[in-house]
């Protein structure tokens, strides 16, 4: 043997501790190789299969000691995914089961699993122009402390579908006045058919101007306890006969005591 010979052999035996290999060649007798080291591509860990085509370089001391450069492409092992602007990097055995994949034609970025997980033990950041979060079942999100920026907020429910929301601890919303003042003071919320309050001991509406609450059929609200409807000014009940302020039933009961 010359003093180095670069040859294509097939892996034999995978040690996935060390990261090595035993390699086997057809044309020596199927003769095994003592364990060689395989090129790390910069600390990659990705160990070949038992089977699959090599390129192996001897070093000059002779054939007992090499490495194992790469795996090759062949007509038994192709790729998954082709063409002049992809990167295509297999993470895993199964076709199309994992991978990581680019295209300089559509700049997209695609990374694959079954189960995908980022873990920012500092901080994790997602920026760009448009963000997308999408799931078929549920999104669930847990934080101690979230802040939301945003001058906009749009909830929309899917047809014949319904929008719930359930809060079990204490929330405060609070907004500078300045900053979306006409958007407060015209918030509206609108539901196609019904809207439930319900709370175990009590609720409690106050605002310093005003507050609409109307509705197009019926509205029926009960509690367990006392009910308190109070008004710095004017208290009024209105419907479609009668239109009176709480002054005017306390004065006429007081005119039919007399």
């Amino acid at each position: 043997m010359s003093d180095s010979e670069i040859r294509v052999g097939r892996i034999s035996s995978v040690n996935y501790d060390s990261g090595m290999a035993r390699v086997t060649y057809r044309d020596k007798g199927d003769s095994v190789t003592s364990e060689f080291s395989l090129i790390t591509n910069n600390d990659e860990y990705r160990m070949p299969e038992v089977g699959q085509s090599v390129l192996v370089s001897h070093l000059s001391n002779g054939s007992s000691r090499g490495v194992v450069i790469g795996t090759l492409w062949n007509k038994k092992h192709i790729p998954n995914e082709t063409g002049k602007e992809i990167y295509r990097k297999e993470l895993s055995r199964d076709k199309n089961a994992a991978y990581v994949r680019y295209s300089d034609e559509t700049g997209e970025y695609l990374v694959k699993a079954a189960n995908l997980h980022l873990n920012g033990v500092n901080k994790t950041m997602l920026d760009g122009p448009e963000l997308e979060i999408a799931a078929n079942i549920s999104i669930l999100l847990q934080s101690e402390c979230m802040h939301v920026d945003i001058s906009e907020l749009h909830i929309t429910g899917y047809e014949n579908g319904a929008v719930s929301a359930e809060i079990k601890t204490d929330v405060n919303i609070h907004q500078e006045e300045n900053s979306l003042e006409a958007v407060i003071k015209k918030a509206a919320l609108e539901l196609i058919e019904n809207l439930v309050i319900k709370a175990a001991e009590d609720i409690h509406v106050e605002t310093d101007s005003g507050m609409d609450v109307s509705a197009s059929s019926g509205m029926k609200i009960s509690a367990g306890g006392d009910v308190e409807i109070a008004s710095g000014q004017t208290l009024r009940l209105s419907d479609g006969t009668y239109s009176v302020t709480l002054a005017e039933i306390m004065e006429k009961l007081g005119n039919a005591e007399k």
